[in-house]
């Protein structure tokens, strides 16, 4: 089944990260479907919401889209080059209507995407949404796909880190790992276990989860479990720790829930809410 991904871009031409992270983390291109997708203002909003002559906002908007297309070029040029097949990289671009970060969770939604790709303008713009606890509340309902950050991804790195904690948000990231890896064997991976000594089933979350890559057609050859024992409050480190040694390509989480505060809270909850601000040269798969 070909992988759908949803790539935000943004006009920062030299911070195209999630466009260079796709492009360098997958072999099997074929099986994957790109959208580079470009959200922007509206031309009212480009100087004051007040009524402005016609022929100002036409060259406004004539303008925003130029430099919409210049990034959509770019971003395309970045994945061809790197093996993709042009048919297999579409682009679109839309007026902002409902605010970014909603425009691009309809896109999502609507177009069934596996992931949305998050640079590092479109992390920026997630967390500046969900300054306000009544915006995570309502995102919180409408985001059921996974997200992958890239803030600062390095670019050819292999192997993927699984985070497992026992919840069933960390599964459904092994699930999704396990659809978008089944055939791309150069990534080895790694499931981690924090034991932090709360009593639970290690052997069982460790044996579902395996299973759940087996079923997705990982072979159990290129699966390997990690069990460490560390604090609770030592779970985040841990996690840095092993991804700085292995220099993993990317680590994959559940979000356990919301939690206050803005994007790495939301995203992660606070035994984890240190990776987001703190994973760079590897990508972050988060998964609801």
């Amino acid at each position: 089944m070909e992988k759908k991904l949803l790539i935000t871009v943004s006009d920062e031409i030299s911070h195209l990260h999630g466009v260079r992270f796709v492009g360098s983390f997958f072999r099997n291109k074929a099986a994957v479907s790109a959208t580079l997708f470009y959200v922007a203002p509206h031309a009212s909003i480009a100087g004051t919401d007040r009524p402005r002559p016609v022929e100002l906002d036409r060259k406004a908007a004539e303008t925003c889209r130029a430099k919409a297309q210049h990034a959509l070029d770019a971003s395309r040029q970045i994945l061809c080059d790197s093996g993709f097949a042009p048919q297999n990289v579409n682009t679109k671009f839309i007026l902002r209507q409902f605010g970014t970060v909603k425009d691009i969770i309809r896109e999502a939604k609507s177009g069934q995407y596996d992931a949305v790709i998050l640079g590092r303008r479109g992390y920026m713009i997630f967390e500046s949404a969900l300054a306000t606890s009544v915006t995570r509340q309502i995102l919180d309902m409408e985001i059921g796909f996974p997200l992958w950050v890239c803030r600062r991804p390095e670019e050819n790195r292999r192997n993927v880190l699984l985070c497992l904690d026992g919840s069933e948000a960390s599964l459904r990231m092994v699930d999704h790992a396990g659809f978008i890896l089944k055939d791309e064997n150069e990534h080895a991976i790694t499931l981690l276990h924090v034991d932090t000594g709360e009593g639970q089933n290690t052997e069982a979350i460790m044996r579902e989860a395996r299973k759940t890559l087996l079923d997705n057609w990982v072979s159990d050859g290129r699966v390997t479990s990690l069990v460490v024992a560390r604090g609770i409050t030592e779970v985040a480190k841990t996690i840095l720790e092993e991804t700085q040694a292995k220099g993993y390509a990317a680590v994959g989480v559940g979000r356990a829930g919301m939690k206050k505060g803005l994007l790495k809270e939301w995203l992660l909850g606070s035994r984890t809410m240190k990776l987001v601000e703190s994973i760079e040269k590897a990508a972050l798969w988060v998964s609801r």
